[in-house]
């Protein structure tokens, strides 16, 4: 964290600078905690929105210290510079802070074994950072393309499989219906060639018993 320029306690914009001070210091140490939580890969999503609201606060209390400051023409002007200067580095400060919550779990699976502090990069190596971000999701992205591409030419394999399966079955079907016609077929020859047999066996049985018959009533 910065080491911000003190002022002389006593007035009510130096007693509002020095809340601010607090502020500042107690987000900043807030925001390492949540850093180091994200290292060990742990949600921190309650403790970003907390965190988003303690830096709207910061802001508010910032936005009225300059308007305080404006209205205070006691001030040197050497000392309203300075309280000008105090103000921007907090200002600036809250913004980098701001921009670390935007930091997620991407860069734990990036370097596992290291902890970083991202209040500590400067806005050209957050930039640089959030570029490697998307160059990797593009990356990422064009994998996802390829992998949806083999998937719809399997699909297309796979339809063709299913389209000459239906043909097989189809054809099966016929047959198995021509199959089943010729079974009735058959077994309705088979009724009709019993039917016939049993009605030749009882005749048969009726000559030979009344020959029987006549044999017994001649001899």
């Amino acid at each position: 964290m910065n080491y911000y320029t003190t002022l002389d306690r006593g007035s009510k914009l130096q007693d509002f600078i020095e809340q601010i001070r607090k502020m500042d210091a107690t987000i900043s140490n807030a925001v390492y905690h949540r850093n180091l939580k994200l290292q060990k890969n742990e949600s921190v999503q309650m403790l970003d929105k907390l965190l988003a609201m303690q830096i709207d606060g910061i802001n508010d209390s910032i936005k009225q210290a300059r308007v305080l400051l404006n209205k205070s023409p006691n001030l040197s002007q050497q000392d309203i510079q300075r309280s000008k200067t105090l103000l921007d580095e907090f200002q600036n400060n809250s913004e980098k802070l701001r921009k670390t919550l935007d930091i997620k779990q991407v860069f734990k699976i990036d370097a596992p074994d290291t902890q970083t502090d991202f209040t500590s990069k400067s806005n050209v190596e957050m930039v640089q950072m959030q570029k490697q971000l998307v160059s990797k999701q593009n990356e990422t992205i064009d994998k996802m393309i390829d992998t949806t591409g083999r998937m719809q030419l399997n699909a297309q394999n796979i339809n063709l499989a299913l389209g000459e399966d239906k043909v097989i079955l189809r054809r099966l079907n016929e047959n198995v219906e021509q199959a089943t016609h010729e079974i009735k077929d058959t077994d309705s020859n088979l009724k009709s060639l019993l039917s016939y047999t049993n009605d030749c066996c009882l005749w048969t049985s009726i000559i030979i018993e009344f020959m029987i018959f006549v044999f017994l009533v001649i001899y």
